[in-house]
């Protein structure tokens, strides 16, 4: 596995955000390399945004990521408690500190940012269907791609909605379960 640091900015068509604290987005060559093909096979007016890859639990910004799942556990506990069984799928690491073939994308169209989550991990459910109805046809656009190259979404609705994927390679197939 080799470990390439991407920054702000764009790398050819695909876009680099870093997801707030960080200044930059950590995942595989191979992962990168397989976004460049999505990317490249999405239509013009659609861009893939990442946001987020791998992330040591021993770096700072896993300290200030544990403090805030910690914070986020309580108040959507408050919030949501009937969708308590969710907390692990929302507030886990979900492999982003295990290896870059872990990933957030978002997307954006014609320019603009899809926020399927406006309100983050805390936007309620009606909303989030209202939102994936709304853009339906660019969801399943780009989720028909990232599958092509290899990639699996998460099982939990929110997290699918935030674009959490992993690549999985054919080896990784066959000896594992979909996330």
């Amino acid at each position: 596995m080799t470990l390439v640091q991407l920054r702000y900015g764009t790398i050819g068509p695909l876009c680099i955000r870093p997801r707030w604290p960080a200044r930059q987005v950590c995942i595989d060559s191979l992962t990168l390399q397989k976004l460049l093909r999505v990317q490249v096979a999405l239509p013009d007016r659609i861009c893939l945004i990442v946001t987020r890859g791998y992330e040591p639990a021993t770096a700072a910004l896993g300290a200030a990521r544990t403090v805030f799942r910690k914070l986020g556990v309580f108040v959507f506990s408050v919030l949501y408690c009937h969708r308590r069984k969710e907390i692990a799928d929302i507030f886990g690491t979900n492999g982003h500190d295990i290896d870059g073939m872990h990933i957030d994308v978002s997307i954006q169209l014609e320019g603009c940012r899809i926020r399927l989550l406006p309100l983050g991990v805390f936007t309620p459910l009606w909303l989030q269907r209202r939102r994936r109805k709304k853009f339906a046809p660019i969801l399943y656009a780009v989720q028909a791609e990232l599958r092509r190259e290899g990639f699996t979404l998460h099982r939990n609705r929110t997290e699918r909605a935030q674009m959490h994927c992993d690549l999985r390679l054919p080896s990784d197939v066959a000896s594992s379960g979909t996330r």
